[in-house]
Order: C-alpha cells, then sequence, then structure tokens
C-alpha cells in the first residue's frame, strides 16, 4: 500500500488492524527481550568481558559503546523517516544490521577459541557497536512507526506487556543460559549464548515485518538536509520543557553507571561462580515480568515522567542494597530491584519523547534526544569503571548514588509532565 488514504479512510485502516498490530509488535519485543536475556548485559555479558580484560574501565567501556552506537546515528536517519510515508521498510533494513553481529560473536568464539584476549574483545566491542548501531539507525523509523499503529492511551500497557512476555521467556533462556554455562567451558559456553541471541532475534524480525501500516505523508514539507540539521537547535529553544528533561536525564544515565559492575562487585565480595551470573539473570527476569505491566499500566495512568522518577527511587534503593548487603541474598534483592527500575525507566522513555511533538515530528524529537544523551551514556560508564579501578566500587557506587538524588531532584520539580502541557491532545490526535 503507497497511495495516499484520506484521513477517514486512514483512521480506519488503523483501528481495523490496531489488534492485529499490538500483538505483533508485542511479539517482536518479546523475542528481542528473549535474545537478550542469553546474553544478560550486567550479568553474562560483562562476566564474558572480565575474561578478557581485568581492566574496569574497559569493561564499562562496553554499554558505552553499545548505547552510544544506539543513539548517536539516529539523526542521519531522522528525517528520512520523517519523509517515509511507511516507515517499516526502513526499519526493516537497518534491523538486519541490528541482529546479524551476534551471530558473527558466535562464530568467532567457536572458529578461533584460543585468539588472543585482546583480539576477543575488539570483536566482542565490533559486533556489539555493529549492533546497537543498527538499532540506532532504525530507532527514529521505528517509534514513527509504533506512534501510527499503537495508541497514546495503550503505549505504556504495550511497553510493560512486551517487556513482561520477553520477560516470562527471557527466564526460560536465563535457565538455559545457566545450564550452558555449567556444562560448557569458556569460551564455548559464551559462544553458545550468543548463538542463541541471534536465533531469537531472527523471530523477532519475523514479528516486526508483520506490521500493518498504512502510508502517512508528512503534513509539511520537509526542508534539504542541510537546512533541516541547521533548524535542529530552533526545536530545542522552542521545546524547553522538553531540554529540562534532558538535562535531569543525563543525571540520571550517571547515576546509572555501576550498573555493569554489581555482578563483578558481587564476584569479588562473595566469590561467586560463574552459574550466579545466570542466576542473577533469571531474578532479573522475574522482576522485569512482574513490575512493567504494573509498571505501564500506572504510566497510561499517572505519566512517564511519574515511572521516570519511581524508577530513579527504585535505583536508589539497588544502591542501598548493595553498599549494605551483610551476604549475597542482598545481591538477589538488588538485581530484583535494579530490573523493576529500568524496566519502569524504558517503558517512560519509550514513550515520553512521543508526548512532547506531534506524531509528525516524533521521529526529529527521537533522534534529538538520543544523540544528546549519547554523549553522557558514553563517558558515564567507562568514568565508572574508571572510578572503580582508582577507589573501588563502593566508592563508584556512592558517587552514582549522589548523581541519582540530583537527578530525581530536577525531574520532580523543574519538569512538567508533557500531558498537562496546553496542546498536548492536539498533538496525540494530530
Amino acid at each position: 500500500m503507497t497511495t495516499a488514504l484520506s484521513p477517514e479512510e486512514y483512521e480506519r485502516y488503523i483501528r481495523r488492524n490496531e489488534t492485529w498490530n499490538f500483538v505483533v509488535n508485542l511479539m517482536d519485543l518479546t523475542f528481542f527481550t528473549l535474545a537478550t536475556s542469553f546474553i544478560f548485559g550486567s550479568t553474562v555479558l560483562s562476566l564474558y568481558a572480565s575474561y578478557l580484560t581485568a581492566s574496569s574501565a574497559l569493561i564499562g567501556f562496553i554499554p558505552a559503546i553499545q548505547n552510544a552506537a544506539y543513539f548517536f546515528p539516529q539523526l542521519l536517519t531522522a528525517r528520512q523517516a520523517e519523509m517515509a510515508p511507511r516507515k517499516k521498510p526502513l526499519v526493516q533494513k537497518f534491523s538486519i544490521l541490528e541482529r546479524v553481529p551476534y551471530l558473527f560473536i558466535a562464530l568467532s568464539i567457536f572458529l578461533w577459541p584460543d585468539a588472543p584476549k585482546w583480539l576477543a574483545f575488539g570483536i566482542l566491542l565490533f559486533g556489539l557497536t555493529l549492533a546497537t548501531g543498527g538499532g540506532g539507525l532504525a530507532g527514529p523509523a521505528w517509534k514513527g512507526m509504533l506512534a501510527k499503529v499503537i495508541p497514546a492511551t495503550k503505549r505504556g500497557l504495550f511497553f510493560g506487556l512486551s517487556t513482561a512476555t520477553g520477560g516470562l521467556l527471557g527466564i526460560v533462556g536465563a535457565r538455559i543460559s545457566r545450564w550452558v554455562l555449567a556444562e560448557y567451558t569458556y569460551p564455548t559456553s559464551f559462544g553458545l549464548c550468543f548463538l542463541f541471541c541471534f536465533f531469537a532475534h531472527i523471530f523477532s524480525w519475523i514479528c516486526l515485518s508483520l506490521n500493518r501500516e498504512p502510508p502517512k505523508f508528512p503534513e509539511k514539507e520537509l526542508p534539504p538536509p542541510r537546512e533541516y540539521w541547521r533548524r535542529l537547535p530552533e526545536v530545542l529553544r522552542r521545546s524547553p520543557n522538553f531540554v529540562r528533561y534532558l538535562v535531569s536525564r543525563i543525571f540520571l544515565i550517571f547515576g546509572s553507571m555501576g550498573t555493569a559492575f554489581y555482578i563483578l562487585y558481587g564476584r569479588q565480595r562473595f566469590h561467586l561462580p560463574d552459574t550466579a551470573a545466570a542466576d542473577f539473570t533469571t531474578v532479573s527476569l522475574i522482576s522485569q515480568t512482574v513490575c512493567t505491566p504494573i509498571l505501564g499500566w500506572f504510566a497510561d495512568r499517572k505519566g512517564n515522567k511519574w515511572l521516570t522518577e519511581l524508577g530513579a527511587a527504585l535505583v536508589v534503593g539497588t544502591l542501598l542494597a548493595i553498599l549494605f548487603a551483610p551476604n549475597v541474598i542482598w545481591l538477589y534483592v538488588a538485581f530484583a530491584l535494579s530490573s523493576a527500575a529500568f524496566s519502569g525507566m524504558g517503558v517512560a522513555g519509550m514513550s515520553i519523547t512521543m508526548e512532547f511533538s506531534s506524531p509528525d515530528e516524533v521521529p526529529t524529537f527521537t533522534a534529538l534526544a538520543g544523540t544528546i544523551l549519547a554523549v553522557p551514556i558514553l563517558l558515564a560508564p567507562v568514568f565508572g569503571g574508571w572510578l572503580a579501578d582508582l577507589a573501588g566500587y563502593r566508592v563508584l557506587f556512592m558517587v552514582a548514588l549522589g548523581f541519582l538524588l540530583v537527578g530525581w531532584g530536577l525531574m520532580h520539580w523543574l519538569v512538567r509532565e508533557p500531558r498537562k502541557e496546553q496542546g498536548y491532545a492536539e498533538k496525540v490526535h494530530a
């Protein structure tokens, strides 16, 4: 379908396929979450990296480069996404790049298990950068597609439910990872985890491709690329609440810089075996499964700003549980709180940028947020790793706690709930 539809035909098409699109996008994110459960970033991935380097700064560089590779390229495709009547073809194309590198990493482990550690670390970093970079290129078009096919009043439920169903499958994935880590030795065990990750990503891409998205041509003519880029600062100037939101997020990002080191701190303090990484993944996914639909329901009713504040408060609880943990049980509590926190902030972050703009401008606002936040996202884990190498994990966690408290205060007192801003109803129904 490439011909223009009248507004009435467009609305009828959206309503007729609303349930279908809800389900296929739900399954896309479900299998995507399953894929990540095999190489859960704060457990399995950090553990694999610790075999390749003893430097906390380099281990911290992995989530930094992943997040930066996701957010930095978004402005490169934002204009193209806004111009495209249908966003799905762009998402499909870039999403292939998002998935194939996991197969590349797995094959490198199987075919060259005795590779020098510096080279294996480089392959890991290169593969993860390609994968998350592909996701970043797809991000504006993907958000634009979802803004069309998922009603604004159901986005919290959608993101919450998809994270929960993914968590349910992810628990199975975590148990498979535990069995693999127990039955196979390094590095074969980690190669299998990356291979299972790739297979789950295949199913995710198939579900993504089943979207039924009608064409909708932009209501305004976009300027040429150079002019489009020149006008981006003006977008920020006319959206001061959006800017205040981004500033508060920067502090919250630095408050989360210790996440990749929870498992390493636990292994150092309590002498944990490798299988503990899968156990912590299981606890995290159970927490995610139980909490995310509830948090998504609250987001639809109380707003995504409120949910972001709650997520930050839960991260504060995570750090306190780790800092004062008398035994390993408290680490399970910390991972449960951390998963609930980042699930909630993930749901809020996915939806709230759609609320600062009209549907046509969603790709641009998504890309602006991603590109601006990419800098602290890149720096925070590296700074955290450097701090851990210099002064230890406990100092790292205390500094992160300070950033969190400042970020929560800025979000609470300076950022207005975008749904209460004048014109929000017109934005939603534009």
